[in-house]
């Protein structure tokens, strides 16, 4: 049990990294990232999916750590019941990754949210200013009836002013807690409108709004129609993986598993699996909205 411990350590160091390169990729060269964690790529975006998912205050390298701690955690337990070691790492490494793409449901989730909610903002803000407030105090008297998305940082918005903080800079800062492609499309306008000036700001909203109702419309009807490419991909993932679970407590299996051709046989069934879900997830996803303040 000892060699089956470690080799799920070394498994999991082995598992997170891969994950993190692979899942997360490399940074956009304009992220602003502290030259201290520059090399670490899977730290920066870690940490933009927890701020698009709408967790800014945890700390991605808190969040790694918990994640790795979990896993194993996970990974000696299934050493334990299924004793075929290979199996335990993989176990492991599937929970970081499961953590991970919990994470970025919750950012699916809150991107679909906003999509909603930004009509009816545009709508508050472009009635605020046809009535004569400037652009602060047009998103000042956004109501609290909006969605918690929306309306806490737009109080976060409302304190900075309080604190003296320069409108510029505060709509800048309401842009990086909306961590949203149209948030910033709205924050951007709204702040060259504040530095210019202008009459045709209502007109400009108005227009942003229709392209904003229509970005909806489309990616609802993609995403209904593409979404049992989906959910394919998530049973044909899992469902081999079941099965060895359920047949992993025979004795002659276990065997089979724990020979060097049985360890093979599963590293290159689980690659296989990762590789064959990313290409029909990629299939059954549009390409996302990019950010322009990120």
């Amino acid at each position: 049990m000892d060699s089956a411990a470690l080799l799920v350590g070394l498994g999991l160091g082995v598992g997170v990294w891969l994950v993190g390169e692979g899942f997360l990729g490399a940074p956009p060269a304009s992220e602003n990232v502290r030259p201290r964690r520059r090399q670490f790529r899977a730290l920066v975006k870690v940490r933009a999916l927890l701020v698009e998912a709408g967790h800014p205050r945890i700390d991605p390298l808190l969040f790694l750590l918990t994640g790795v701690l979990v896993a194993l955690g996970v990974g000696i337990a299934v050493s334990f019941l299924i004793p075929i070691p290979v199996l335990s790492v993989l176990a492991g490494v599937g929970m970081v990754g499961g953590a991970l793409g919990y994470v970025a449901k919750q950012r699916d989730a809150r991107y679909q949210r906003l999509q909603q909610a930004w009509p009816g903002l545009i709508d508050h803000v472009r009635a605020g200013i046809r009535s004569g407030s400037d652009v602060t105090m047009a998103i000042i008297a956004l109501p609290d009836s909006l969605p918690p998305d929306i309306v806490k940082p737009v109080a976060e918005f409302r304190a900075d002013i309080r604190r003296g903080m320069d409108t510029d800079t505060a709509l800048g800062e309401l842009a990086q807690r909306f961590a949203n492609p149209v948030g910033d499309r709205i924050c951007e306008v709204l702040r060259m409108a504040h530095e210019v000036g202008g009459t045709d700001l209502p007109g400009v909203l108005l227009q942003l709004q229709h392209s904003v109702r229509a970005d909806i419309a489309v990616r609802q009807d993609a995403q209904a129609a593409q979404s049992w490419i989906r959910s394919t991909a998530l049973l044909a993932l899992a469902a081999p993986w079941i099965v060895l679970v359920v047949i992993g407590t025979r004795e002659q299996t276990v065997a089979a598993y724990q020979t060097l051709e049985g360890t093979l046989i599963l590293m290159v069934g689980a690659l296989v699996s990762v590789v064959a879900y990313r290409m029909m997830r990629s299939l059954g996803e549009l390409p996302p909205a990019t950010r322009w303040l990120a």
